[in-house]
């Protein structure tokens, strides 16, 4: 098999993208996009410009490696496809601005003038160049099979315009290659694929539609959405089958779990549709619903379904967990009416509010700065003897701080760490070096602080099955070792929220009596010294938004600050220096980060509510930030998601916002998946971007000291998740 350089404006094979279908099967063909591709039959690979015959070499596939269609057994060795993807690691290390990529093509004829490319393929290719139009193999012929270094003689390609991505992304095989992490994740990607083809030949040939049932429900509880949806369909396919009612629940759950609500919607309605009396939706059909169209903010619409199942004539009646699904996603949009007409037909209905609920809603409350609805909530929850967990009290203490009652700001304290005793799991001991107080990492986005709910979004993935332990009070009870992690990290985020607010209420009457004046008068007032602007608009002037009397300073921005600890303590380091923007889409965290802005009296900060997207494209102007940072974002639900933060739109519109001289774009990660797919997308616009790491690698494992951590990160590394990834980017400005 011989190497060609080609022009990479028309290579002369088609590119098949490495996040696309798995390989079809001869009989049970599976049609997925949530997983990576193996077993590729063309691979494109950019070469260095020196030695690249050692390269090619390297690289190269045995013949019996390049058989025809996807079931024929490829003869690779696992030296032999680590060795290919170490050379290719080592081509992307050291590869320049090159016009040239690297093409696998089949053999040659045997008559040397005769090396056409096979029919299949684009007429726009050249023909392979004989040994008498190249020197280079004439002067070495132990060379002439090897590789052809010389370009094509057609005119060279015109410079290409940052309009689309550049279709040539570097591999996740050579990403692999380069760390161990992504190797994990890579392989485990692999074998999953493989294993779900497996299962899904197995429910063909067993033929019972509750094994097909069973692989709906696995699939979507691991976020394999194209599989789910590939068992879906072929329950139909199998003579004497037919869909039933847990068939379309499962897969309305697998849509919802992975936030595609309009596939679930579809998936509603066709099971509405359905003239058969077994096909009714159950209370877990309509629970599911509504958990899709609330976590979406579709929260009128989920309480208009919830009062239609409270009806008497309606054919589920809801749970607790039905109303507790509801008033989780109120914590999210602070949406204290919604919240308080879900209990209301909890009521109605008759149905007892447990712990949970009672903490949802006193988190909503929390999160709109109602602190006397948050404190009914509380009494409430007493008079039926429940008591509240640590981080319920860490957000009562919280929002009775800043809106000026010291009193009871401080019984919240107090009563936040006797819970904390109480559950007998502990806390988490901080970093060593940390300026935590010995406690708590600070950084990003500190999860709940109380007044949020991505803790609880973390049950299913964090809490696995362990050997279980005794409690520390003695009573009897057993607690798993993950639960006691769990619990550990809820009650060292409830003590530090605890600690914050102590602190402040330490600085005096003045300075707190300031800051509830602020928050009281609401974000929105014209004298609140951190401005908050919603949705899409006109352009920002900074130096009106900041107020720096027409002086324009360095600005840098966070995007998806979360609840803005990160962005705060940036932005406290760097006053009367460069003045900080947050854009965050979630409108309790919105409000957290604008209050703890305030409480710190911050005149360098801003805070923009609405879609990553759509706010740098309408509200930042060309080239005014120094610096963009994108800390630990959510990866996509799956690789078919276009729910992606960083993706060639984001690119671009970062790349126009950032300035000339010293413009910066800087991704951290603990997902080695995203980290593989983000460095991909880079890869696409090496003329708007290019790595500053030292050795020229698209990213450098682990995060630089001092740089800030997060709920989440201390909450993985407990978990013995330890990946880290830094990408750092200099924007290429060719004007």
């Amino acid at each position: 098999m011989r190497l060609k350089a080609v022009d990479m404006a028309s290579p002369a094979w088609e590119v098949i993208s490495d996040d696309v279908l798995v390989p079809r099967r001869t009989r049970h063909g599976v049609v997925a996009s949530d997983v990576m591709v193996f077993g590729r039959k063309r691979r494109i690979t950019r070469p260095a410009p020196a030695d690249m015959a050692t390269a090619a070499s390297a690289v190269r596939r045995p013949a019996s490696a390049v058989a025809d269609g996807p079931m024929e057994k490829r003869a690779r060795t696992a030296s032999e496809i680590k060795a290919r993807d170490e050379a290719e690691a080592r081509i992307i290390n050291n590869l320049p601005k090159a016009t040239a990529v690297v093409v696998r093509v089949d053999p040659p004829q045997p008559k040397p003038t005769n090396t056409a490319l096979p029919t299949d393929e684009p007429k726009t290719s050249t023909a392979k160049p004989s040994t008498k139009e190249n020197p280079a193999a004439k002067e070495n012929p132990a060379t002439k099979d090897s590789i052809n270094t010389k370009m094509p003689s057609k005119p060279k390609a015109p410079k290409k315009h940052a309009t689309e991505p550049d279709p040539t992304p570097v591999s996740y095989g050579a990403l692999a290659a380069l760390d161990e992490g992504m190797a994990r994740a890579h392989k485990h990607s692999r074998k999953r694929a493989r294993d779900a083809q497996t299962l899904l030949k197995r429910a063909v040939g067993v033929g019972d539609v509750k094994f097909f049932n069973r692989l709906i429900r696995d699939f979507g509880n691991n976020k394999q959405l194209g599989f789910a949806e590939e068992a879906f369909r072929r329950i139909v396919e199998v003579k004497g089958l037919k869909r039933n009612v847990y068939s379309h629940t499962n897969m309305l759950n697998a849509c919802v779990r992975v936030g595609e609500l309009d596939k679930a919607r579809v998936v509603w309605s066709n099971m509405l549709a359905e003239k058969n009396a077994d096909m009714h939706p159950n209370e877990v059909t309509y629970t599911v619903f509504i958990k899709g169209l609330a976590q979406n903010g579709e929260l009128d619409e989920a309480t208009a379904l919830l009062e239609k199942m409270c009806a008497h004539d309606s054919e589920a009646a809801p749970n607790v967990r039905t109303f507790s699904t509801l008033l989780r996603n109120c914590v999210r949009h602070a949406d204290g009416i919604n919240a308080d007409r879900c209990f209301e037909l909890m009521r109605d209905a008759g149905v007892t509010p447990d712990a949970a609920s009672f903490e949802y809603l006193i988190k909503t409350k929390c999160a709109a700065f109602d602190a006397v609805g948050a404190w009914s909530a509380h009494a409430e929850m007493e008079r039926e003897y429940l008591d509240a967990t640590p981080q319920a009290l860490a957000a009562l203490a919280t929002v009775s701080s800043i809106t000026g009652d010291v009193t009871k700001a401080r019984a919240a304290c107090v009563a936040a760490k006797t819970a904390i005793e109480a559950n007998g799991a502990g806390v988490v001991l901080s970093t060593e070096g940390s300026d935590d107080g010995g406690l708590f990492r600070k950084g990003l986005g500190s999860g709940s602080v109380g007044m949020d709910d991505d803790d609880d979004d973390v049950d299913d993935d964090f809490l696995e099955k362990e050997p279980p332990q005794r409690n520390n009070d003695n009573s009897g009870e057993y607690m798993s070792e993950s639960v006691c992690a769990f619990l550990r990290l809820r009650n060292s985020d409830a003590a530090r929220q605890v600690a914050e607010v102590e602190e402040f209420l330490g600085k005096g009457d003045t300075h707190v009596n300031a800051v509830a004046a602020d928050v009281n008068n609401g974000h929105d007032h014209k004298k609140s010294p951190v401005a908050v602007v919603e949705g899409t608009g006109d352009r920002l002037d900074f130096s009106a938004l900041f107020g720096n009397g027409g002086t324009v300073l360095p600005t840098k921005l966070e995007v998806c600050s979360g609840m803005g600890d990160w962005v705060v303590n940036r932005s406290i380091g760097d006053k009367s220096k460069c003045d900080w923007l947050a854009i965050e889409m979630r409108r309790n965290r919105v409000r957290m980060t604008w209050a703890k802005g305030v409480r710190a009296r911050l005149t360098n900060l801003a805070v923009l509510r609405g879609m990553a997207h759509e706010m740098i494209s309408s509200r930042v102007n060309d080239e005014t930030l120094t610096e963009v940072h994108v800390n630990y974002p959510d990866p996509p639900e799956w690789v078919g998601s276009k729910q992606c933060l960083v993706d060639f739109d984001f690119l671009k519109e970062t790349h126009r916002a950032l300035r000339k001289e010293d413009g910066y774009l800087t991704l951290v990660t603990d997902d080695p998946g995203y980290a593989m797919r983000m460095c991909r997308e880079l890869s696409k616009v090496p003329e708007l971007f290019t790595p500053t790491a030292p050795d020229g690698k698209p990213f450098v494992a682990g995060v630089p000291e001092n740089y800030g951590g997060s709920y989440f990160d201390e909450m993985w590394k407990n978990g013995r998740q330890t990946d880290r990834y830094y990408m750092r980017y200099k924007a290429v400005k060719s004007h």
